[in-house]
């Protein structure tokens, strides 16, 4: 095998592992805002309550979704 075909795997080899690597990163902190003490238990200023409910099925807590009409930002806040 030529040895720029070998560095090219390599180097798609790489970028695929960074890519799984950073959205692991964020995926697993998507409901997780309220950094270090857990999960919010109340939305941040701003913040519109909607009817959109679920229960988490990693944590089996039942959170709240909150939306910024200003924004479009969206926030999980905990129920239970």
């Amino acid at each position: 095998m030529p040895a720029f075909l070998t560095g090219w795997i390599v180097v798609q080899v790489v970028l695929f592992v960074l890519v799984l690597l950073l959205g692991w990163l964020y995926f697993d902190k998507r409901y997780k805002q309220g950094g270090e003490s857990g999960p919010r238990t109340k939305p941040s200023n701003g913040f519109l309550s909607t009817p959109e409910r679920f229960v988490d099925p990693k944590d089996g807590h039942t959170y709240r979704v909150y939306f910024n009409p200003r924004t479009g930002e969206r926030e999980y806040v905990r129920e239970d």
